[in-house]
């Protein structure tokens, strides 16, 4: 098991708070490793700097949408690196991404892709990937405390805990939905999702 870093230590009957996308992105940069490598897809690589500004400033859209603590973000299959940044957007933020078919209707935002691209829907509007982005970075958010027990993501019956993919339960990640594919950032490990092939 890791060593989790805390925002409140659990103790008895509190299960003390974290954020996942601190450990992932944050921790990292703070810690003097911003330049080096946290993901590399599709042969690209990209450092924790650049993916904390990215994710920071989804997160900041999300938030602009009223996405809370708890809250139930549905993601589509999306192109590699915008997956990624999304499902840590949704992290950060301390909601839950949601991986189902068909979202339930609480879902306050649901990115998806289409023909034009990557799109926001919240409330009845569509807003396109680099518009929001372009928004998101006025006004990145920060870090919400999230309790230690809470569920990063869901598909069906299928829940990712917040500890499980830090590595820091007894859990394993056994229950993997089908068709998931497991990406690690820094110590944090998130489901992924391939967009179908047109």
């Amino acid at each position: 098991m890791v060593d989790v870093a805390w925002f409140r230590v659990p103790t008895d009957g509190d299960p003390g708070t974290l954020n996942a996308c601190y450990v992932a992105l944050d921790l990292p940069v703070i810690r003097g490793r911003a330049d080096e490598v946290a993901l590399t897809l599709d042969g690209a690589d990209h450092t924790f700097a650049r993916l904390l500004t990215e994710v920071a400033a989804c997160a900041g859209v999300l938030r602009a949408f009223g996405v809370e603590l708890g809250d139930e973000v549905a993601l589509d299959p999306l192109p590699g690196e915008t997956a990624v940044v999304a499902a840590l957007a949704v992290a950060r933020v301390g909601a839950v991404a949601s991986y189902d078919d068909s979202p339930s209707p609480s879902a306050k935002v649901r990115l998806t892709a289409t023909d034009a691209g990557v799109v926001l829907v919240a409330g009845g509007d569509e807003v396109a990937w680099d518009v929001a982005m372009r928004a998101g970075r006025t006004d990145p958010a920060g870090c919400a405390d999230v309790p230690g027990d809470a569920v990063l993501s869901r598909r069906g019956e299928s829940v990712l805990p917040v500890l499980t993919a830090l590595g820091a339960s007894d859990d394993q990640l056994s229950a993997m939905p089908s068709g998931a594919t497991l990406v690690e950032v820094g110590a944090l490990r998130l489901w992924s999702f391939d967009p179908p092939q047109a």
